[in-house]
Parts: C-alpha cells; sequence; structure tokens
C-alpha cells in the first residue's frame, strides 16, 4: 500500500495535483484565508509525489525560521498583495518573515500560490464555466478562414481533430503540457518526420495563443511552448527535370489529346512550361488574372503563399499561337469576371491542383516517361534549367517564377523590371522549336463544356 503524502490533493474534475497548505488558526483567523493551494501542474501520480515531498521537506524545514501558531491576531496580512499592518516594530518584523517565506515557497514550485478560504471555490473551479476544446475551435476556424487558404485551413482543422480524438475534448484551460507531449509521442510512434510533428504543434500553438488571447482560457502558459523539435527542417525530394526525349513524349498530340480532355488539362501543363509558373498558380487563375501593359499580356499573379510570389508573367508569345487568347476570350464572354480561368474547379483541402497533378502523374505513366522523381513540379524546374541555360540574368529568373534566392535582399526592386524586359525572358524559352505542336486544338478540350 503506497504511503500517504501529507499535503498532496487531486482535484476530482480535471485530476490535476495540487500542494494544499494548512494555515495556522491565528494567521486563518488574520487573514480570513484557511489554505493555500499551488498546482503541481501533472496528472501523474509519481511526479506530484516527488514534487509534494520536495514541497513538504522545505516547508518542514523551514518552521525554526518563524512559528506562525504565534502571529497575533492584532497582525492583519493581504498574502496576494503582500500588505501587512503591524503597531510595533515586533510585529512588523514578524509581517516580514511570514511574506518572506510565502515568497520561498512560490520560487520553489515555479506557481504562484493561491490563498482560498472555506467558501472560496476549490482549485477545479475557475471565474466561469469553460468551453470545451471542440467548440472553441470552431470559433477559431471561424475567425483563421478570413485569412488561410482553404488548403490550410483544412490542415489546422485535422491537427485538431487529431488531437481531440487522441487527448480527449476537455475544457480548454485544463489541457497541460503533458497532454501535448502525449500527443507529441503519438506522432513519433506513427513515423511522422519532425518536420510534420512541428506543424502540428504549430497548429495547436496558434489555437491555444488565440484562446488566451480571446478570454476563453486563463493559461498564461501556452502548453505547446518549448515542445517543437529542434533542428527539424522539412524534407523535400529531389525533383527531376525532363529531358529533350520525355517532353517530345509528352507532347506528343496523338498522346496528349489523351490527357487534354478538360481545358486544365490542356493548358496547364503548357502554361507551366511556357512560363514556369506553379500548378496551384495557373489552377486558380481567375479571368481578371490576365492584363495587358505595353501591348504585352501577362498573368498578373496576386494569389502567391509568399511575397516573392506576387508578379507579372508575360504570356509566352507560343502559348498565344494556339489560340489562348482566343479560349479566354471565350470564357470572359460567358462567365463572370470575378470567376476563375477553369470555372469548374472547386477549392479541396488540396487547392484546385488535386486533379490536374494526379491525372498528369497518371498520364506520365502510361505513355513511359513516369519516374519516382518527376512529376507535374517537373515542369517548372524544366523550365527554370532551360532559363538558365539561356543566360536570363538570376534576378530576372526570381522575379518570372516567384523564387526567392538565398542573398536576393534586391528582391524587392524588382518589379520596376519593365515589361518588355520580362517578356524577352520569357521568349528565352524555345521549347516549341524542339516539340511538334502543329497539331494542338484547344477547342477539342473546351467544347466538353
Amino acid at each position: 500500500m503506497p504511503i500517504k503524502i501529507p499535503r498532496l490533493v487531486r482535484d476530482g474534475k480535471t485530476g490535476i495535483y495540487h500542494f494544499r497548505l494548512t494555515l495556522p488558526k491565528a494567521l486563518a483567523h488574520a487573514t480570513g484565508q484557511t489554505s493555500l493551494y499551488t498546482s503541481l501542474q501533472t496528472r501523474e501520480y509519481k511526479q506530484a509525489r516527488a514534487k509534494a515531498v520536495l514541497l513538504n521537506l522545505r516547508v518542514e524545514m523551514s518552521k525554526p525560521i518563524i512559528d506562525l501558531s504565534k502571529v497575533r491576531d492584532l497582525l492583519k496580512i493581504d498574502l496576494s498583495r503582500g500588505v501587512f499592518e503591524a503597531d510595533t516594530p515586533e510585529e512588523q518584523e514578524r509581517g516580514f518573515k511570514i511574506l518572506e517565506k510565502m515568497e520561498r515557497l512560490q520560487g520553489q514550485t515555479g506557481a504562484p500560490l493561491a490563498a482560498v478560504s472555506d467558501a472560496a471555490p476549490s482549485p477545479s473551479e475557475s471565474k466561469r464555466p469553460a468551453q470545451n476544446f471542440t467548440a472553441i475551435v470552431a470559433l477559431y476556424l471561424k475567425e483563421a478562414g478570413v485569412t488561410l487558404k482553404p488548403a490550410t485551413l483544412y490542415k489546422h482543422q485535422q491537427t485538431f481533430k487529431i488531437f481531440s480524438e487522441h487527448i480527449g475534448d476537455l475544457p480548454v484551460n485544463r489541457y497541460l503540457k503533458e497532454d501535448v507531449k502525449a500527443f507529441k509521442t503519438k506522432l513519433l510512434n506513427e513515423g511522422k518526420v519532425g518536420h510534420t510533428i512541428n506543424q502540428y504543434l504549430s497548429h495547436l500553438r496558434t489555437f491555444f495563443t488565440f484562446a488566451t488571447n480571446n478570454g476563453y482560457s486563463d493559461n498564461q502558459i501556452n502548453p505547446v511552448e518549448d515542445l517543437f523539435i529542434k533542428g527539424a527542417k522539412r524534407v523535400v525530394n529531389p525533383r527531376d527535370q525532363f529531358f529533350e526525349d520525355d517532353l517530345k513524349v509528352i507532347f506528343q498530340w496523338a498522346h496528349y489529346r489523351k490527357l487534354a480532355i478538360k481545358p486544365d488539362y490542356f493548358w496547364g501543363p503548357l502554361i507551366c512550361l511556357f512560363s514556369g509558373m506553379r500548378i496551384e498558380e495557373v489552377t486558380s487563375l481567375e479571368l481578371k488574372s490576365v492584363k495587358i501593359e505595353d501591348g504585352v499580356h501577362f498573368f498578373n499573379i496576386r494569389d502567391a503563399k509568399t511575397r516573392s510570389g506576387v508578379r507579372r508573367v508575360p504570356i509566352h508569345s507560343m502559348l498565344i499561337e494556339l489560340g489562348f487568347l482566343k479560349f479566354y476570350a471565350k470564357v470572359k464572354v460567358a462567365r463572370s469576371p470575378d470567376d476563375r480561368l477553369f470555372w469548374y474547379l472547386k477549392d479541396g483541402h488540396n487547392g484546385t491542383k488535386k486533379n490536374l497533378s494526379r491525372r498528369f502523374s497518371e498520364y506520365l505513366v502510361k505513355i513511359g516517361v513516369k519516374e519516382d522523381s518527376n512529376c507535374f513540379h517537373s515542369l517548372r524546374h524544366t523550365t527554370i534549367t532551360r532559363l538558365v541555360a539561356r543566360k536570363v540574368n538570376t534576378s530576372t529568373i526570381y522575379q518570372l517564377t516567384g523564387h526567392k534566392g538565398e542573398n536576393s535582399a534586391h528582391f524587392d526592386y524588382l518589379h520596376d523590371l519593365p515589361m518588355q524586359s520580362l517578356r524577352d525572358a520569357v521568349e528565352a524559352l524555345d521549347f516549341h522549336k524542339m516539340l511538334d505542336l502543329s497539331e494542338f486544338n484547344h477547342l477539342m478540350a473546351y467544347t466538353q463544356f
């Protein structure tokens, strides 16, 4: 049978252990308080017992310093504010010693000592009932949805779902660091990499900050702090570019026409090849994204993840020759100005790119070009490599592709590049000279809609 530890109490509602110090009658009468409680910040009995043993030792060792039972009724002391009244120098000295003792106890536990009376609420009771985790999550997601993209918001939502399923749907102010540690351990046991785990933790930290800042939790210490995996970086699998023989197979009309059954399937790979744009940037283009300046048609990319992604990309002459502006004009007449260029695409948790990315990978398999290291994103690698080979200035490449290099402090000034200079750089992409695009017909993809 385990030995009972003095002054160790467990809150029946939360399961959190506290250290309770009963005040002597004289001091209780003078202060109107009977006990001091401090949270031990754990639900684990072994940890709580160890902390309580240490505190008990400190309390017993400090008794010779002052005998609290001899404090006179005339000595009135407010422990929470550190204020007391004394009629004599002796009473003043005793008051200072009491405050000193309380200060030492607080420093040894790392948490403030809360004074409570017989009529005061127990440690489990707060000033107002705390709402449960899932209720506050709904409020957080509603607010975050104003600024976050649907794909990012979905990731947050999934984090909260997994966390509540594993730890439980508790009142939001009852979660401790050990709960988050248990969640982190679960992710590690599942084989999640450090970067991914840190993403989960980042979502939770943002949520708990929101809960505190908006008054839903009185926890001043975020339970996620100091739990991130240090040095964890995102592992990026290198993607191969497509070589000339690959491109000739990919863009052979006899093959490509089987892929290009929708406008985004037809135009997506071509736009990426002749611009270096990302797949999500292409599939999320709006009708108002197509602009003209100095006689040059260009894509005005505003919806980007980073500041460097906001840019202007001239439309390659080969895309115009293949009928892009005619396609754009048809859609513009039929749709609202605020519609997407590929109006039928809907936002999912992977944005608008999911179907095109999957379809293109399946296409690569069918035509015998697919490798573990290539995918739709390889088109972007191919384009950037071609720009470098054509000796396009590195800063101009950064501007066109929305890429920010390690030593690109000058990037903020690149928006001043003349449109004609940007067009000359885009026109350096000469893939059409190695490919036979003469049979390409975008109308075959459009007429099905």
